[in-house]
């Protein structure tokens, strides 16, 4: 009997130190992860089988890039981890498609700990091995993710199809390859041959049918880009073209790769010959946007259309998303005036106009305004009354159209065609000023003295004309600005806020701010506050050196004593 509990405490004891060593193991591959933590654009969390059940351990964080070099130290490729079907890598780790939990994890497993044990055989430096699951399955990751959003811009889209490196798969009637190479990206599915095929006049975002989730139809948005795009690069490296799109997470992801991007997309649009479009979808260079057709017993509306200038803002944005939703079709087919699900019960005036959303028009160019060539107005002006009236005018553009009304409704612009559209639009534009305006520089006076507070320092000595000068030159490469600036007082507006349009003495500042703070108007700082706002918070929108917003006798020398 004595006997049997020494061996059964012989044996619990042993069980003890096996558990300890296993969670040993374990904490020591958690430790080395978060000793080795960093930001990577490279991290991929793999969690696809949550879709075939509940998981049974943490997602393990991944470093695709970091395995893909240690991979070509080797010798090897991506067939190491992909399979190749039809000439093309499959996006999935050693698999077609999802199959059973059990056979996706059997996959997993046999496969990275395979490789991570032959090449510890090797002697090589590797990863975790067998008995080491939270060396992989870590919940507490201290890698964090530093991947970007990627998105196909319209500079981008442009070098594609200008790309001699793509050409079409398709023949024109003559027999030559088709100019166009839409077909290598674009297609449509049949849902009774489940095959696609190219629709020509029909391109649109890929969105539209690749979600952020797999459908019944369609791979999600992931799975889709990365097949189309890192294949077709890889491809054209296998080819001996020279100069071809990235393969890695960090060539598309990465924070220099995309500023690289930016750079290249603006010598692109520069370089742009005179009259090519960045897209080529029939899309109309100038149109009207209006309403469509209201509902029966709706009354007539008063909005005159807004001028729209596509062709311009192709160049301006990013990319067809930055306006336009999953789909590319006309805002007012989904955003009516009463609003409808479809446009998510966002109506028309909300769409263009609401100042937090970056799709409106307004909200748009509110983003613009953060540019720090902009700021130091507008950062002052976010907090003021709605814009007058007259600022409505310049996209609204009031002018006489010869369009016929139906009876008892506005005009019916619904009824007009894409060209009829495109020539009212530049009937309208053609009155429109499009330059930023000043006054004449003799009129601009050189300096200004500000007195008015001087005690314990002088009196500050203001570089007006400089400013005003430096701040026209800020607005010389935009056309919005140029649209919105045109009336010589409007700059004069970001600091005398008071004063009229056209108005070339505004009124002095102690006019409305008084020298102490007046409690019966709360809302109006005191004079001193008024200035301090004012020119501190311009020089810090403005990211301007000096005179730091700090420094005192930078604008005001202190007084001899």
């Amino acid at each position: 009997m004595e006997k049997g509990r020494v061996l059964l405490l012989s044996a619990g004891t042993l069980f003890v130190l096996a558990v300890v060593s296993i969670l040993s193991l374990e904490a020591q591959g958690v430790g080395e992860a978060q000793a080795n933590a960093a930001a990577r654009v490279d991290v991929v969390k793999i969690d696809d089988m949550k879709s075939l059940g509940a998981l049974e351990l943490p997602p393990v964080t991944f470093l695709h890039d970091k395995h893909t070099a240690a991979i070509e130290k080797a010798g090897k490729d991506c067939k190491t981890c992909h399979l190749e079907k039809d000439g093309q890598l499959v996006v999935k780790f050693k698999r077609e498609k999802d199959t059973t939990k059990a056979e996706v994890k059997a996959i997993y497993h046999q496969n990275c700990i395979g490789c991570h044990t032959d090449m510890a055989k090797k002697g090589q430096k590797t990863g975790p091995q067998d008995g080491e699951c939270r060396a992989c399955h870590d919940g507490k990751s201290q890698i964090v993710s530093a991947r970007q959003p990627a998105g196909f811009t319209n500079a981008l889209h442009f070098r594609h199809t200008e790309s001699k490196d793509i050409p079409s798969a398709l023949k024109a009637e003559n027999g030559e390859i088709s100019k166009d190479n839409c077909d290598r990206c674009h297609h449509e599915f049949n849902k009774d041959t489940k095959k696609t095929f190219y629709a020509k006049g029909k391109e649109g975002s890929c969105r539209v049918c690749h979600l952020e989730k797999p459908s019944k139809d369609a791979r999600s948005m992931s799975e889709a880009s990365h097949a189309a795009c890192v294949n077709c690069h890889r491809s054209l490296a296998q080819k001996g073209v020279k100069e071809v799109g990235p393969v890695s997470c960090a060539g598309c992801h990465g924070k220099q790769a995309q500023e690289k991007l930016a750079l290249k997309d603006k010598a692109t649009i520069a370089k742009l010959p005179e009259g090519a479009k960045l897209i080529r979808r029939n899309q109309p260079e100038l149109t009207i946007l209006s309403v469509e057709k209201p509902a029966e017993g709706m009354k007539p509306l008063a909005m005159s259309p807004a001028v729209f200038n596509h062709k311009l803002h192709e160049k301006s944005v990013e990319s067809c998303r930055t306006c336009h939703h999953k789909g590319i079709q006309a805002c007012n087919k989904c955003h009516t005036v009463q609003g409808s699900k479809d446009g998510g019960f966002v109506p028309l005036e909300q769409a263009m106009h609401r100042a937090t959303a970056k799709q409106s028009c307004v909200g748009c160019h509110n983003a613009k305004k953060a540019d720090p060539k902009c700021a130091g107005c507008h950062e002052m002006m976010r907090a003021r009354n709605n814009p007058p009236a007259s600022e409505c005018k310049k996209c609204h553009v009031q002018g006489k159209l010869n369009v016929p009304a139906e009876q008892g409704q506005m005009p019916a612009y619904w009824n007009m065609k894409p060209e009829e559209k495109a020539a009212a639009a530049a009937q309208l534009l053609k009155d429109r000023a499009d330059k930023a305006e000043v006054f004449p520089v003799e009129d601009i006076p050189e300096k200004v003295t500000i007195n008015a507070l001087s005690n314990e320092y002088e009196p500050s000595v203001m570089p007006h004309r400089k400013i005003v000068m430096k701040l026209v030159e800020n607005l010389k490469d935009s056309k919005m600005s140029g649209v919105f600036h045109s009336d010589p007082g409007t700059l004069c507006q970001a600091c005398h806020h008071h004063s009229l349009p056209g108005v070339k003495k505004p009124p002095k500042c102690e006019n409305c701010h008084s020298k102490p703070f007046d409690a019966k108007t709360p809302g109006r700082p005191g004079l001193k506050a008024a200035f301090h706002g004012q020119c501190m918070g311009c020089h810090k929108a403005m990211a301007l050196k000096k005179p730091l917003n700090t420094d005192c006798v930078g604008c005001h020398k202190e007084k001899k004593k």
